[in-house]
């Protein structure tokens, strides 16, 4: 039985108990792929995928705070053990969190294991050393576990937040010196909150080599968006795409604090390679050309606020899959209609005439032809205005 398996420091809930042990009796039958039903393969990769957003959070963040700690004696080792144990988890980052059972015996069972190697550890050595509420070595372990147990401690859908910049979960990006939040990690793109608690609130300029990155903003906010060799003024929310190898920043103007959400993504460097793939390009404002936001060099720049109220209000239709259930236009085939046959009531009354033999008389010729086209497009069609075989029905 491996170490996560028996994580009594560290809060876990039911459904991450149960992966956890249907990994370890997978290990424990040679990596049996058949242990795990379709519901936890999806689970275990959310899971994953919570842990993956803490290589440059929590886990980078930790190991920094334990090398900047002098701890000796017998506590050394376990805080040795413990910066190892998130050295692992780190490298986990280029790895992709599979489709099939792989998520839950590999990447799922690697984070599960490591991430109780490093809170175990951590505790042995607060253990060893005394270390009492508010010492360094103590307040490093809390605050990690804190980070952990909100992934471990939920149902799988791990939230995150974009308005805070919590305590030894952030990246410091040496090159632009701006506080970067992990929110969201996939295999190949990323979402992240730029954290600027500054006098000015800027994003310096930079440029990425590989990636593809959009700038988000979102209200009250007042400055300049920078791409290329432009800029535009924005004081409300916007969404500005920028290719790769273009020069892009903000300044902010005034006294309003703006942060900057982003997404970054990279089939090359993942969705974290943002912070390899950066390379700083300073750049006074005052030279950029001035232009309005939705300018063709703002490379189609939206105001984001007013696309999501537009698609707010848009009518949306779902169709829903019944294979199921019968088709109820079978039961109805009296009262269809079809192409070249009219529709609606007046459509449905002519039939009902045409079938009792009454109504305006017509060539007998005329009604043979009429009747045997609608037949044909009854034979070609399940249900009117569907193509046949599709068994969706279709609401407003």
């Amino acid at each position: 039985m491996s170490h996560a398996s028996s994580m009594p420091r560290l809060r876990t809930h039911a459904n991450y108990e149960r992966l956890v042990a249907l990994a370890a009796e997978s290990h424990a039958r040679g990596r049996d792929p058949f242990a795990a039903a379709p519901r936890d393969i999806a689970l275990a990769r959310l899971y994953c995928h919570a842990f993956r957003r803490h290589v440059i959070g929590a886990f980078h963040a930790t190991r920094r705070e334990l090398a900047a700690i002098a701890v000796a004696g017998p506590a050394a080792p376990h805080v040795a053990r413990a910066a190892e144990s998130l050295a692992d988890l780190a490298d986990r980052s280029m790895d992709p969190v599979e489709r099939d059972v792989k998520a839950l015996i590999s990447s799922f069972h690697h984070y599960a294991t490591h991430v109780g190697r490093a809170v175990e550890s951590l505790a042995r050595a607060c253990d060893l050393t005394d270390a009492a509420a508010g010492t360094p070595l103590a307040v490093i372990r809390e605050r990690f576990i804190a980070h952990m147990e909100a992934i471990t401690a939920g149902n799988g859908l791990s939230l995150t937040r974009d308005d805070a910049a919590p305590a030894q979960g952030c990246f410091q990006v040496p090159s632009l010196g701006i506080t970067i939040v992990p929110l969201v990690y996939g295999d190949h793109h990323s979402w992240n909150l730029a954290w600027l608690d500054g006098v000015k609130s800027d994003v310096p300029c930079h440029v990425h080599r590989e990636g593809v990155e959009i700038h988000l903003g979102y209200g009250p906010l007042h400055g300049h968006t920078i791409l290329g060799d432009v800029k535009a003024e924005v004081t409300e929310g916007y969404a500005m795409p920028i290719p790769p190898g273009t020069r892009h920043g903000y300044v902010n103007i005034g006294s309003l604090t703006h942060h900057v959400p982003f997404i970054f993504g990279s089939l090359t460097l993942g969705g974290w390679g943002v912070f390899l793939d950066v390379d700083a390009r300073p750049t006074e404002a005052g030279d950029l050309e001035a232009l309005t936001v939705t300018a063709a060099e703002l490379n189609g720049t939206v105001f984001l606020e007013r696309e999501i109220a537009t698609a707010a209000a848009a009518r949306a239709t779902l169709r829903h899959a019944h294979p199921s259930r019968p088709d109820p236009a079978r039961r109805h085939r009296r009262t269809r209609t079809f192409p070249g046959c009219g529709g609606g009531r007046a459509a449905r009354a002519r039939g009902r005439a045409v079938s009792r033999g009454v109504g305006r008389a017509r060539p007998r010729h005329a009604r043979a032809r009429r009747r045997r086209g609608c037949n044909r497009a009854a034979r070609s069609l399940r249900h009117p205005g569907r193509p046949a075989g599709d068994d969706h029905r279709t609401r407003q």
